[in-house]
């Protein structure tokens, strides 16, 4: 298929092995270049095997043009959808945030000067280095340096200022992550009375969350424990742990819907995490793509403030009644700090605590001279 021409051989292909033409036709190159661009010659570097003209190449440029332009945003789709949240989600699921060694507490608290001295030396008990209690009393209400000023100066509790804030509760909460996070690997949430429990002999906070098991996750839920009445009338003085020995029943329901009031968690977060916002309930935060388990070091659902109760591990002791006395005197009165004032005042009334506990005769006395000595 070769054609002698006067100055050199034409071929329909000529392999050309590097930029310079082979030695036969080398110092040609200006006669190759007229020939290739009439049709007569094609003229390829070493390694291509099929003699394509430039119209070949522009059609077949054109159909992969045509497929790419059908194909890219398929592509990225996918990889947004599946690859990107699937990385990144690994990567969050083996990542140790922070390594201070330390852990905090964090809580909201108004009108708590007869338990937050217990309350304060329970969790120092359990060695949590630092405790936040965010003041949320009237601004001519109790103080907490009266009660715990010792604790205070010592560096292990510190007062942060809610005083008179309304709904202030996930705002503290917040606060709390926003400036402390990168200072403690494990933040706990918790209220005034919630108290941690430990099922085993460790009692230290510390050897609980190292556990290799609790590795992959970002956040554990707890769940709650509740407390009645244990038919007591009111404070004698004792603490919380000694006065209410007996739980409320497992299957006891809360009180505006069909769920068990056991299924209630609350939560510890560890530190560093990007996205942490508390934007819906105080027994959890918002979370993207972080995962969290229970104390069994099993997976949960991040999100929720439910899930089914366990206490083979650890659990939380909620007295969230306490007796009828310290109901109308505290609860009642100074509401709950996730809600307004007209909301608690609508469902935290005498009709809740027996809801909850065992209605008497002389509980309903004694809580109607109280309330009368209050109007008085």
């Amino acid at each position: 298929m070769k054609n002698e021409h006067a100055d050199f051989v034409l071929s329909k292909a000529i392999g050309v092995f590097s930029n310079d033409f082979s030695k036969s036709n080398r110092g040609k190159q200006p006669l190759f270049e007229e020939y290739h661009k009439t049709g007569d010659i094609n003229i390829f570097k070493y390694g291509y095997s099929m003699p394509w003209g430039k119209n070949d190449m522009i059609h077949l440029k054109g159909i992969l043009n045509t497929y790419l332009s059908f194909l890219k945003p398929i592509i990225v789709r996918i990889y947004n959808t599946c690859y990107i949240p699937i990385k990144r989600s690994y990567n969050r699921r083996w990542t140790q945030y922070t390594r201070t060694g330390k852990i905090a507490l964090c809580c909201i608290a108004k009108m708590e000067n007869d338990y937050i001295r217990f309350f304060v030396e329970y969790y120092k008990n359990l060695h949590f280095d630092k405790i936040f209690i965010y003041d949320n009393n009237d601004p001519d209400g109790e103080r907490f340096e009266d009660v715990i000023n010792d604790y205070i100066q010592s560096g292990f509790v510190s007062i942060i200022d809610f005083r008179g804030r309304k709904v202030a509760q996930l705002p503290a909460y917040q606060d709390c992550y926003d400036k402390y996070n990168k200072e403690y690997d494990w933040i706990a949430f918790f209220d005034c009375d919630e108290f941690l429990t430990f099922n085993d002999d460790i009692n230290d906070i510390h050897k609980f969350l190292s556990k290799y098991k609790f590795l992959p996750y970002q956040l554990m839920h707890i769940n709650w424990k509740t407390y009645g009445d244990n038919d007591l009338l009111d404070n004698d003085g004792r603490n919380v742990i000694e006065r209410f020995v007996e739980p409320l029943p497992n299957n006891t329901k809360m009180y505006y819907c069909d769920r068990l009031e056991n299924t209630q968690i609350k939560s510890i977060v560890r530190g560093g995490l990007t996205y942490v916002k508390w934007i819906q309930t105080p027994h959890t935060p918002k979370c993207i793509d972080y995962h969290c388990c229970n104390p069994l070091g099993e997976s949960v659902n991040t999100n929720s403030p439910f899930q089914n109760y366990d206490f083979s591990v650890a659990y939380i002791r909620h007295y969230s009644t306490k007796t009828i006395g310290e109901w109308v005197r505290n609860k009642m009165k100074r509401g709950i700090p996730d809600r307004s004032v007209e909301s608690w005042k609508e469902t935290h009334n005498l009709e809740l605590f027996f809801k909850y506990n065992r209605r008497t005769d002389e509980k309903q006395l004694y809580a109607e001279r109280i309330l009368k000595d209050e109007l008085e």
